[in-house]
């Protein structure tokens, strides 16, 4: 009796880490998508989806930047302004592996709100 082969499909596992060269792949595709002559906003929101759905299910963390991206398209489609600077700041990403995601305080204005605080509370228990 002859045995024959099982082939068996292995499903891709979304609980990994998904590859940062992947996801960079994957935003640039969005940002061509979005950047085209004719934009299709629906093919853009499925990309999105995709995309976020799949780093949701891999429990991978990306920068808020990224995560404001694929979560925005909608705005970006009514929003040029807004969906320029995000284009910017995802090529930036993209480019050099940097982004910003908040105000950047400098270490004496950290030192000056302790300063402040400590003063209302001295003030406060006199």
């Amino acid at each position: 009796m002859e045995r024959k082969a099982v082939v068996r499909y292995r499903r891709p596992r979304y609980n990994q880490a998904m590859a940062f060269s992947d996801i960079q792949g994957r935003l640039a595709a969005m940002l061509a998508a979005e950047e085209a002559s004719s934009v299709d906003w629906s093919t853009v929101d499925r990309l999105c989806d995709e995309l976020d759905r799949e780093l949701d299910a891999s429990g991978e963390d990306v920068p808020e930047i990224v995560a404001h991206f694929l979560s925005d398209s909608d705005i970006r489609a009514r929003d040029a302004r807004y969906g320029d600077a995000q284009r910017e700041a995802i090529r930036t990403y993209l480019k050099t592996g940097d982004y910003f995601d908040g105000v950047a305080l400098p270490w004496w204005g950290c030192l000056a709100l302790l300063i402040v605080a400590g003063v209302v509370v001295v003030s406060a228990v006199a």
